[in-house]
């Protein structure tokens, strides 16, 4: 019996692609795993390869789907979605000659992963989301339908509070309590430890030797947590911080939204304890009834349900 109403979705960072079918009552068909498609870490080759494998893989014995939802990491300026959007274009169509499936009639949307992450908090685009991985970012919907984008600058000139400002503020601290700047703190030991390093000099070949991915900087977050369980001030210190400016950045989108509620996404979750008291104090002064949601899906499920939505950038093909 042929299924209507089959949906894919795909969410993809830098260190993996998880694709996922839904039926129409959005149980999950099957679910897949790929490697990275963040086409600033892999290439664009490897990026739309990985994806349309697993798209591939994932319409196999589907006789027909409806809508495919694509959110990736990277998808950050119109040049950005322009590159991979032309990438996935071939990808699909060389799909469609190799398999004999067609694509008529089929909505292909790309947005920024933050898209599936709100899709995930209620599975409807409406709502807030705060994204706190390595990187941090906000996404919520206005009255009027429309989404309104806070945070994502980059770890530059943004993503304070996520987790690659917490293991910069982290080694920072470690050099500052080494050379005698700064206060005594355990992170000194803790760090050159964990990265397997002789002494705290070692540090300079850590960073300049090889380019050093921003999330090796987020890794060393549980290094942080556990220092701060241990009554380390500087690492309280930096937790403290973070939650503070993951507060700001959600009352940032919430005046735009007018929301009232926001989902958490992201691995900053797992340390949410240690945020969340200087996250709510920033917070309850101007939303003291601010609810958090935890979500009802994952990303890639939301990246399916995102197929269904206008108000979002659509691939023709």
């Amino acid at each position: 019996m042929t299924i209507i109403g089959i949906r894919i979705g795909v969410d993809g960072g830098g260190s993996k692609t998880e694709i996922v079918s839904l039926d129409p009552t959005g149980r999950v068909l099957r679910l897949l795993r790929k490697p990275a498609s963040n086409y600033h870490v892999v290439g664009r080759e490897e990026a739309v390869l990985h994806i349309i494998e697993g798209i591939r893989e994932a319409w196999q014995q589907l006789e027909t789907v409806e809508g495919i939802g694509i959110t990736l990491a990277g998808i950050d300026t119109p040049e950005d979605w322009s590159i991979m959007a032309n990438g996935l274009k071939q990808g699909l169509n060389a799909l469609v000659q190799d398999t004999g499936t067609t694509l008529h009639g089929v909505t292909v949307v790309l947005e920024n992963d933050v898209y599936g992450a709100l899709m995930s908090v209620q599975g409807v685009f409406s709502g807030n989301v705060l994204v706190a991985g390595t990187g941090a970012i906000a996404l919520g919907v206005n009255p009027e339908g429309e989404a309104i984008r806070v945070g994502g600058w980059g770890h530059i000139i943004g993503d304070q509070g996520a987790g690659y400002s917490i293991g910069r503020k982290a080694l920072a601290a470690m050099v500052a309590s080494f050379d005698g700047y700064g206060p005594k703190s355990l992170l000194e030991t803790k760090i050159a430890a964990h990265l397997g390093l002789k002494e705290v000099r070692g540090i300079l070949d850590w960073l300049y030797l090889k380019k050093r991915l921003n999330i090796e900087f987020a890794a060393l977050v549980p290094v942080v947590v556990e220092t701060a369980q241990m009554g380390d001030n500087i690492s309280k210190q930096i937790l403290d911080e973070s939650g503070r400016a993951l507060g700001y950045l959600t009352m940032a989108l919430l005046r735009k939204t007018q929301g009232l509620e926001i989902g958490l996404v992201g691995g900053m979750k797992h340390s949410w304890e240690w945020l969340e008291p200087s996250f709510m104090n920033t917070i309850q002064e101007e939303y003291p009834d601010l609810r958090i949601l935890k979500p009802k899906y994952p990303p890639s499920v939301g990246s399916a349900h995102l197929s269904k939505v206008l108000q979002v950038r659509h691939i023709e093909l």
